[in-house]
């Protein structure tokens, strides 16, 4: 493994190691409160367990693709916006603790016992943002720069795992709603960090008047 690619993956563990926060705080973490709106009337659909669990193995390629592909300024603009992100989500984790009442599940299929597996072995703190969500965001966001034609690819998965979340009670629609806020938040630090944000031009003229002569 050349430097540069031990760099990349070294890079790329910090930011996971601030997202595994997420298993003791989801674990332990008490009181709080549940970020439930009178619009979360999401009924149970439990064949969305399967998406939902997709998201792991997804996330993996994606990542992996993104160390032995993207090109170092992009990447260096990824990573810096999962160390912002998933440092704005553990804090809020930690000091604004918010949990998912689990729903009773009745019968026995493949689905449902998915589902309960989920239940049964997730924490049911951390339902704000939805780390589900603002990890999906992220690589939507930098995959849609990276590969800017499948876009609508892009977007579908996200709108996919966003209803996953909904749809197998896991999250509530705030818990979506912040985590695509907080991803755009870092997506943008991201981009700012390396400079890929337009700088304005405060010497920035109109059209009609940058053609009258002095």
């Amino acid at each position: 493994m050349s430097p540069p690619l031990k760099k990349r993956v070294l890079l790329i563990l910090l930011a996971c190691c601030i997202q595994a926060i997420y298993v003791p705080t989801s674990f332990r973490m008490t009181g709080g409160i549940e970020p439930k709106l009178p619009i979360d009337i999401f009924p149970i659909w439990p064949a969305w367990v399967v998406p939902y669990l997709l998201c792991h193995p997804m996330w993996f390629i994606a990542i992996t693709w993104i160390i032995l592909k993207m090109e170092d300024r992009l990447f260096r603009a990824t990573v810096a916006a999962c160390f912002l992100t998933f440092a704005i989500g553990t804090l809020t984790f930690i000091f604004f603790p918010t949990y998912v009442k689990a729903t009773a599940l009745e019968g026995n299929g493949i689905f449902i016992s998915l589902l309960r597996t989920v239940y049964e072995n997730w924490g049911r703190y951390d339902a704000f943002p939805s780390g589900h969500v603002y990890i999906t965001t992220l690589l939507v966001l930098f995959y849609g720069r990276w590969y800017p034609r499948r876009k609508f690819l892009w977007i579908s998965i996200l709108g996919v795992v966003s209803l996953s979340t909904l749809f197998t009670g896991q999250h509530y629609v705030v818990d979506v709603l912040g985590g695509y806020l907080v991803a755009f938040a870092g997506y943008h630090f991201g981009l700012w960090w390396v400079g890929l944000l337009p700088a304005p031009n405060r010497l920035e003229q109109p059209d009609h008047l940058s053609s009258i002569p002095d």
